[in-house]
């Protein structure tokens, strides 16, 4: 089993949730703040070394044919690597791949992304 660390879509109740019908909801958490997630329209994306916000998501028990699944799902937009919690463990997670351009994309200050977007973005 892996830790899969989700933020976006993923996340229960949210359009592609289905994609981790066979895996098992850990808890509710947080990472570092060591991140930005941006509002890509239907999607957040999270980038790397930019210190905004810790980034809100939730976690889950998959195993390696559900890692596949999404692996291709996220196709070449985003790239899983190993990222640390706020407690410490280490999950696997999405970041948006350096190739693609987010340029104009407002910045979640808050660290979480809702389907209405409220007063939390810049």
């Amino acid at each position: 089993m892996n830790l899969l660390f989700v933020y976006g879509t993923l996340k229960r109740g949210y359009v592609n949730h289905h994609l981790l019908e066979r895996s098992t909801f850990v808890l509710e958490t947080c990472t570092e703040k060591k991140f930005q997630i941006l509002d890509m329209g239907d999607f957040p994306a999270v980038v790397k070394d930019v210190p905004v916000s810790t980034i809100d998501g939730e976690l889950f028990n998959v195993d390696d044919s559900t890692l596949s699944d999404i692996d291709a799902f996220e196709g070449e937009w985003f790239s899983r690597e190993e990222v640390v919690l706020q407690d410490s463990s280490i999950a696997w997670m999405y970041f948006l791949s350096e190739y693609v351009s987010h340029e104009g994309c407002p910045s979640i200050t808050s660290g979480t992304w809702q389907k209405d977007k409220g007063d939390n973005y810049e």
